[in-house]
């Protein structure tokens, strides 16, 4: 059965088994140690761990920061991408709230991320600080090691402070996908 809603899984699940009801506490927790850990390994510029927040190959939209469209790309490209971008910055701060985690069978699971994203950049010309909020759309696969990012795509609700720099950035990235 297909949920919209985590409100209407849960509601589907309170007659189930107590092992059944455990089995989605446990995915629920994972999926949202997955995507705090996203957050957390971009910001502290640790590539390694982000890497295993991904499933091998990804679908990824992120045209409000960086362009590209929707594009199909190895974990290993765009985590080595993250890097790049990232690690340009002097520092940034990524505030991840996940809403409505719904699991799909056994294998496959969705949320809405509201995302909140501060960057600073000391050699900027102007203002080093900007700012975007927005959400993401993520779907997950379970893998053999656990859940896995398999799709971002970022909306933009606003952005403020300087967004130069962080053109000068994506711009640095090359094309990306359909761009």
């Amino acid at each position: 059965m297909s949920y919209a809603t985590a409100a209407e899984q849960l509601l589907s699940i309170r007659d189930k088994s107590v092992n059944e009801k455990l089995d989605y506490v446990l995915d629920y927790i994972a999926i949202t140690d997955l995507v705090q850990r996203y957050g957390q390994a971009t910001d502290t510029r640790d590539f390694r761990l982000l890497r295993s927040c991904y499933d091998r190959d990804i679908e990824v939209d992120h045209t409000p920061s960086i362009g590209g469209g929707l594009f199909r790309i190895s974990a290993d490209e765009w985590c080595r991408l993250a890097d790049k971008f990232h690690s340009q910055l002097d520092g940034d701060e990524h505030i991840m709230i996940l809403l409505s985690v719904v699991l799909s069978g056994d294998n496959t699971a969705s949320c809405h991320v509201l995302m909140h994203a501060s960057h600073y950049y000391r050699k900027a010309n102007g203002s080093p600080y900007q700012t975007i909020a927005g959400t993401y759309d993520m779907e997950f696969r379970r893998t053999g090691a656990g859940w896995k990012i398999a799709k971002s795509v970022q909306k933009l609700h606003f952005a403020k402070g300087n967004w130069q720099f962080h053109e000068e950035i994506k711009n640095s990235l090359g094309n990306l996908g359909g761009a």
